[in-house]
């Protein structure tokens, strides 16, 4: 679906555009929530409030990168809301009094294009194979050649062909990002 349809049918509240939202983009925003050292659970709450707030609220969007924007500072605020709540701000506050407000723009900027990184690659993913998914997965939990060969009963050259078609994917379907991928994951 073209980015223009899929924001005028999110803006028409219709069902089927949330549905491919979330799709798109609940483990990204969970990921990202996890990055503030709060719980899994604490995440998904997180992540869940946006969407919530998003197909009952009244905002509309002209853009994808408006909608993006969006749901990263909506989930950031729920968890510096939660964490409020939870008297933790004092903590965070003592360990980052040396930070500039420009230094904090600077690391929340990074943690949103790394998440945006995670996210295009967990999409890149979900279209593979199921054993090229599986040993790519694998990979980029730090398992080497022999161990995921080992645990799936595969010949070495098997695993390194599939890892080859991986990144040849993942190469050809995020194109600018594979530069970021490169930073983020042990390619």
């Amino acid at each position: 679906m073209e980015e223009s349809q899929f924001i005028e049918r999110l803006n028409r509240k219709q069902a089927e555009a949330y549905r491919m939202l979330f799709r798109v983009y609940h483990r990204a925003l969970i990921l990202y929530a996890m990055g503030y050292a709060v719980s899994q659970e604490v995440a998904e709450d997180a992540a869940q409030e946006v969407f919530v707030a998003l197909y009952e609220g009244r905002m509309t969007f002209q853009s994808e990168v408006a909608l993006r924007s969006f749901l990263y500072k909506s989930v950031r605020n729920n968890i510096l809301n939660y964490l409020k709540h939870q008297k933790i701000e004092q903590y965070y506050a003592a360990k980052n009094e040396d930070w500039e407000p420009e230094d904090d723009k600077v690391e929340i900027e990074l943690k949103i294009l790394k998440e945006e990184v995670y996210r295009r690659v967990f999409a890149v993913l979900d279209t593979l194979p199921e054993q090229c998914h599986r040993i790519f997965e694998m990979h980029l939990n730090g398992r080497n050649n022999e161990e995921i060969a080992s645990l799936l009963h595969l010949s070495i050259h098997t695993v390194k062909t599939q890892k080859k078609r991986a990144m040849q994917q993942l190469r050809g379907q995020i194109g600018n990002f594979y530069g970021w991928c490169l930073l983020f994951f042990p390619i």
